[in-house]
């Protein structure tokens, strides 16, 4: 738990998973920094996780400087073929280590937890404690494209699996104020074309044709490699998309039932990216970070000083 301060109430962000527009969190952390906006604690998930870690490490210019520098050649050159995924993020977390300087979340401020999914037991797991750069790379783990990564006893991919906004995690930290911020294209991980469809094979595999459809499933997943038991031998590709897929499904069911109250959620309106124009989209998303940061820090001030006075009115 965050201790609060006797004067000051503690502040959290609670980051919305991201993918390619991570970049929006780069403007918008660098905006309520310059405003003197108190940052006691980040959750974050996916992309969301390397602005913050670059910004509780004090890297947020360098990670900026990367980011708008970087051809796409060079990403890819940074991303080897895997075997339980398209790729693996070795040399990502290596990359993440040299960002970060090494440090450890016992030595930055603001303080992180950082996102992931285990997908055997189908828990959120929070890392706040050890390597940063693991983390953020077990967090970026998008399943079946990039390899999971085994840590702890649990095999851990990317958060967003399970959780669409870490506002449950800033909470459970304690915090006094919870700004989440929302930059989810969709609501799960998966789309609904491919959610609807996996259920539909599961339906099928259940009642109606179960010897049938679990030969056509077991024509793209290698015999017995499907089932929970057996990532103990260490996950395929195939295994881990329909374990993902199953987790997705069950989570969306949760939906209604999550509690994503807090102090002030920021949803901001994102264009589609497009891959045809990276170097437009990368300003265009960097600005709309600085804008909705400019736009909302009145609202965040006013909040704290709300909170201000209810601490001297318990004094």
């Amino acid at each position: 738990m965050i201790q609060s301060s006797k004067n000051y109430p503690t502040i959290g962000l609670a980051l919305s998973g991201s993918g390619s527009r991570f970049i929006f969190y780069i403007g918008f952390l660098e905006e309520l920094a310059k405003a003197d906006v108190p940052i006691d604690y980040i959750a974050a998930m996916s992309g969301a996780s390397v602005v913050a870690a670059a910004f509780a490490c004090g890297r947020l210019e360098k990670l900026k400087e990367i980011i708008f520098s970087i051809t796409k050649d060079e990403v890819l050159g940074m991303l080897p073929k895997g075997k339980a995924g398209l790729y693996n993020l070795d040399k990502i977390e290596e990359f993440g280590r040299q960002l970060t300087d090494n440090l450890r979340f016992e030595d930055v401020k603001p303080l992180m937890g950082i996102v992931a999914a285990d997908i055997i037991s189908g828990e959120q797991v929070v890392m706040s404690m050890g390597d940063i750069g693991r983390a953020v790379r077990i967090s970026c783990t998008l399943p079946a494209v990039f390899e999971a990564t085994q840590w702890g006893g649990k095999t851990l991919v990317d958060g967003g699996l399970l959780n669409m906004i870490p506002i449950d995690v800033v909470k459970q930290a304690g915090l006094d104020i919870v700004i989440a911020v929302n930059l989810r294209g969709t609501n799960h991980m998966f789309s609904a074309r491919q959610m609807a469809a996996k259920k539909i094979f599961n339906m099928f595999k259940k009642v109606l044709l179960v010897d049938y459809m679990e030969k056509v499933w077991d024509s793209f997943i290698p015999e017995g490699e499907a089932d929970e038991a057996d990532f103990e031998n260490g996950p395929n590709m195939f295994s881990v998309l329909s374990r993902s897929m199953d987790l997705a499904i069950a989570a969306s069911k949760k939906d209604k039932q999550m509690d994503l109250s807090c102090d002030l959620i920021i949803t901001p309106e994102i264009k589609k990216f497009r891959l045809k124009n990276i170097e437009q989209t990368r300003h265009e998303l960097y600005e709309l970070g600085r804008s909705t940061a400019l736009e909302y820090i009145p609202r965040i001030k006013e909040i704290i000083a709300q909170k201000e006075k209810k601490f001297e009115t318990v004094k």
